[in-house]
């Protein structure tokens, strides 16, 4: 493709047509970035929107493959009946950008539970700073997920704002802890507090995938 729009175009005229997966991808950093959409859906469909696709994208080389899927068990997964997703390279670069990134996060969460505990004189009882870190975290690495996943993706981007700023910024450790010692001070509050934080941490990342697949399509 011969930049990111005539990508942008080319998926929401498949969108249109019901395609079940339209997703753009760069292709490696280093020199020349290639641009390429790869399209998924049965045969017919495919064939119907490549006369379209043709219009749309005249100079871009389109190849078309036929592949059967299985469904697989997950034990047989793990033996290496799928094919495993990349997994993310490990060199000075990403974790120097985790590094940073969770930097970042974890005294973004630091000052909220700071500012929370400051206006909140029974914060032990219902440590509401954790729980709108996590809600929060939740909702944009759903966004991020589905804009780094599903659109284009970037490794880098992926390890500084997934891995290291939100990971950073949200928390299991210490809401377990939070609920264990909330318990003992009082268990209705320490109760809400746990459900209220499952809840609404779903619900966050529920609303971050609709409201991005709406947006970007």
């Amino acid at each position: 493709m011969g930049s990111e729009a005539d990508c942008e175009r080319v998926i929401r005229a498949a969108h249109e047509r019901g395609v079940a997966s339209a997703m753009a991808y760069s292709g490696p950093e280093d020199g020349v970035a290639a641009i390429f959409v790869m399209i998924i859906d049965e045969p017919p469909l495919i064939e119907s929107f490549l006369p379209e696709l043709k219009r749309l994208a005249p100079e871009a080389g389109i190849s078309v493959s036929f592949e059967r899927l299985a469904h697989v068990s997950p034990s047989d997964f793990l033996r290496g009946g799928a094919h495993r997703p990349r997994p993310f390279r490990t060199n000075l670069e990403n974790v120097g950008l985790v590094f940073l990134g969770g930097a970042f996060g974890g005294s973004g969460r630091v000052l909220l539970e700071a500012g929370a505990r400051y206006v909140t004189p029974a914060y032990e009882v219902f440590p509401w700073g954790t729980l709108v870190a996590n809600v929060v975290g939740s909702f944009f690495i759903a966004v991020l997920g589905v804009l780094l996943l599903e659109r284009f993706i970037s490794e880098r981007e992926r390890m500084f704002w997934i891995l290291g700023f939100l990971g950073s910024f949200t928390t299991f450790s210490a809401f377990i802890f939070q609920i264990d010692r909330g318990w003992e001070l009082s268990p209705t509050l320490s109760a809400l507090y746990a459900g209220s934080s499952m809840f609404l941490g779903l619900a966050a990342a529920l609303l971050g995938i609709l409201a991005t697949r709406r947006f970007v399509r």
